[in-house]
């Protein structure tokens, strides 16, 4: 069994002494926390069994002025052990640390009572059930509880075996993404190996030679080694405390808080959030300045709550990584008090407009399910998603092809379309139309199959117009402007000697309708006299064959001022490739036309 514990309570109740006893390794790794007797940073250890259990073990500050270091521990973990001191009971931070735990929905938890060779049974049974008042009154549970004593070392076997057989137990949870992720809680530098990080892996496993994306530079990192509790590994599981280097790297452009994922994992890297607050909490102001705490890093946010108050929206200091739906802390500024959490639910910058209908969509919202109340959003907000066979259609949203459409988007993508089939005198491809409404190509695929099923739209071989337009068709003013670009033959039409009105729009629809070929210059020729020229020069070459520019002069007759425009266009077009002064082939030509 895979799993990664980590530790809570106040300071000096041994969290890090109970550590080194249920692992044999001291978690703490700064030379100020073995000199100040007290945990600053996170810490880490391991513990691991004869049946291949392998329990990542994560030690965190008790004290008030690093609570926003304890709460970098607790986005990956499956348990939370609570330390409580037999000689001193609940703690002022022990209660801040369960409200942060509970804040954040981490649901399976113990507890051990600590330093018991320094109380009487009638001291220890009095701190039992002031624990189990206290968790009762905040997380309607109550824990397990094993008393223990790291200097006589009673009851640590007992509380080892009790935590493997937790996690054991506990069910698997859903990851943020289904790709592999992680949140960076240390950068070192290693001789020989380089830029290193460690972190808790969650979603899938990462081996040798993987890509992942680190985020939010959005750089790309190729994985150099991998290490897990002491040991070099080649590939790696979920719920494992990981150090991962990788190659050109730069210690400097990585830091705690940072997101390795992969390109395809559906995180956000936005400034500002809309975010779904828990209810309990009743000190959110209006209008505030506080901090956010999410994974492993924490920045400065102006809140703004939206609606009756279930909806903040958040502008942050900087851009971090984050998933749909992860939750996240509010604190005071400094991070020392607990005033808020809430999950994400957009990550977006979000217009006036668009804020009724979130918040329409949010009070609309009935499912029970996380990723279906995304589903619901996405499409509310975005205006499509694709089908999932696994959810409910959303409200309010059509079935095209694989996608649901929002009903303002379908009617936006009509309104939008109509206008520019109506407004055009050529045929338009669909790429160009799915651009037009900020819409995936597929989609007003099959927009356009179901407009042209209606008899309301048509296709052509080059595009889609209005029903009964013919979409290649020149009037009398096209037809003389072609006649003369045609006339001009390999010469090529100068339009800047050409001053008539409306010479501009002429020009752009012959273009459109791929009746003629702009150049550099303003040079135009037609696309039967670009594909006699381009047979010309390469007909009898081979891919990867070069050419003088004299040799293709001497081919054409053409002088430099229209041959140089031809090969650059050749060039655009992906005939030929420019070599210091020569011409290459790049791909065969055809007589076919």
């Amino acid at each position: 069994m895979l799993a990664v514990v980590g530790t809570a309570g106040h300071v000096d109740h041994g969290k890090s002494a109970l550590l080194h006893a249920l692992t044999g390794s001291h978690p703490s790794h700064l030379p100020q926390e073995f000199s100040r007797g007290m945990t600053i940073d996170l810490g880490f250890a391991s513990l691991s069994t004869a049946e291949d259990d392998e329990i990542g073990m994560i030690d965190v500050p008790g004290h008030e002025r690093f609570l926003r270091n304890m709460v970098s521990s607790l986005w990956g973990l499956d348990l939370v052990l609570f330390v409580v001191a037999a000689d001193e009971g609940w703690a002022a931070l022990t209660q801040e640390h369960l409200r942060v735990v509970n804040a954040l929905g981490l649901k399976h938890i113990m507890v051990a009572i600590n330093k018991c060779d320094l109380a009487n049974e009638q001291q220890i049974q009095r701190i039992e059930e002031q624990i189990l008042q206290k968790f009762l009154d905040q997380t309607d549970t109550l824990p397990d509880i094993w008393r223990v004593s790291c200097k006589t070392g009673d009851g640590i076997d007992d509380l080892r075996r009790a935590i493997i057989q937790q996690v054991r137990q506990i069910p698997e949870s859903k990851p943020l993404s289904a790709s592999p992720h992680l949140y960076i809680d240390r950068v070192f530098s290693i001789n020989g190996i380089g830029t290193t990080v460690t972190g808790t892996l969650r979603g899938g496993g990462i081996k040798l030679g993987d890509v992942l994306t680190l985020y939010p530079s959005g750089q790309s990192v190729k994985v150099k080694s991998l290490h897990s509790y002491h040991s070099a590994r080649e590939q790696v599981e979920p719920h494992r405390r990981i150090a991962l280097s990788f190659r050109q790297l730069k210690k400097q452009s990585v830091a705690r808080g940072d997101c390795l994922t992969t390109h395809t994992a559906d995180v956000s890297n936005s400034s500002e959030w809309i975010v779904q607050l828990r209810p309990e909490f009743s000190e959110m102001k209006k209008q505030c300045v506080l901090e956010v705490a999410i994974g492993t890093t924490h920045t400065q946010a102006r809140c703004y709550l939206l609606g009756d108050g279930t909806l903040a929206r958040l502008l942050l200091s900087k851009a971090l990584p984050a998933f749909w739906g992860q939750w996240m802390l509010l604190m005071s500024p400094g991070g020392s008090h607990l005033i808020g959490a809430g999950r994400l639910i957009w990550a977006h910058a979000l217009s006036r407009e668009q804020r009724p209908r979130l918040l329409k969509t949010m009070m609309e919202d009935t499912s029970d399910d996380s990723k279906q109340m995304h589903c619901n959003i996405s499409t509310a907000m975005n205006g499509y998603t694709q089908i999932d066979d696994g959810l409910f259609q959303p409200p309010n949203c059509r079935l095209v092809e694989t996608w649901w459409v929002a009903q303002h988007h379908y009617e936006y993508c009509l309104n939008e379309l109509n206008s520019l089939l109506q407004h055009t005198e050529s045929a338009v491809n669909v790429e160009d139309m799915a651009q037009r409404v900020h819409s995936p190509t597929s989609l007003i695929e099959g927009l356009v199959e179901q407009q042209c099923q209606a008899n309301l739209w048509q296709r052509h071989s080059n595009g889609i117009t209005r029903f009964g337009i013919k979409a290649n068709a020149l009037n009398a003013e096209q037809q003389a402007l072609y006649h003369e670009i045609n006339l001009t033959g390999r010469r090529c039409f100068d339009a800047n000697q050409h001053k008539q009105p409306r010479m501009q729009h002429l020009l752009k629809t012959l273009m459109e309708r791929k009746w003629i070929i702009p150049m550099e210059d303003k040079l135009f020729i037609t696309a039967e006299e670009y594909q006699t020229l381009i047979g010309e020069i390469i007909v009898y070459g081979s891919v990867g064959e070069t050419f003088t520019i004299a040799q293709a002069r001497d081919k054409t007759g053409l002088a430099r001022k229209q041959l140089i425009p031809l090969l650059n266009r050749m060039e655009r077009d992906g005939w030929v490739k420019r070599v210091g002064d020569l011409r290459m082939i790049q791909k065969q030509y055809s007589n076919t036309k």
